[in-house]
Order: C-alpha cells, then structure tokens, then sequence
C-alpha cells in the first residue's frame, strides 16, 4: 500500500492532520466522520477511499483505486493515486512518447 494513501486514510479517518490547514484537501478533511477502531478495521480499501472522496471539494484530490498484479505473482494488491496524481502520470508519458519519437537512435561505437 503506498505511502500517500495511508496518510490520506489516517487524515480521512481523523487519525491525523495539522495545526493549522493549508490545503483546501486539510480543510475538507476537517469534517470528516470518526470512525471507531473496530470500524476501521472492517472497512476495505475501496471503502475507505470512497469516503475520502465524499468529503473532497476539488475532484483532482479524489482518489482512485484499483486491483492490479504484480510481475511474477497471482496475488494482487490495491493501488490508489489521487486524479492529479493519474494525469501527471499519463502527460509524463506522453511526453516520453513524444520526445522518443522525435530523436533517431545514433549507432553505437
């Protein structure tokens, strides 16, 4: 599970959080419900990010979670990215693509 989602889950679930807010994603996060331990234990994943996407006024902090492989496993894992987190991924690529495409590669030697 990455780093980010579980201090989004924490801050979410009311675990967490700073004196003083500096993002519009701290202050959605103000009212966020409490949950007792023995309800967050019982969430999934998925559930948990759905309430964290309740609570969020700008849709690039919402997150999106999905079942994925790993190389060389049958077990499977939840990843969750925020919305902005997706689209930097996806315009980086594509400006990988872009520039690969542009250059020609020089023989070696």
């Amino acid at each position: 599970m990455s780093h980010k989602f579980v201090c989004v889950v924490l801050l979410t679930l009311g675990l967490g959080g700073c004196a003083v807010p500096t993002s519009q994603a701290t202050k959605d996060l103000q009212d966020a419900p409490k949950f007792t331990e023995a309800e967050k234990a019982a969430m999934t994943t998925e559930e948990k990010a759905e309430i964290y996407n309740a609570q969020m006024s700008n849709k690039g902090d919402e997150l999106v979670c999905r079942r994925e492989k790993r190389v060389g496993s049958h077990m499977s894992r939840t990843v969750c990215f925020t919305r902005a987190e997706i689209e930097a991924d996806r315009k980086s690529a594509q400006e990988a693509m872009f520039e690969a495409k542009g250059r020609t590669l020089k023989p070696e030697g």
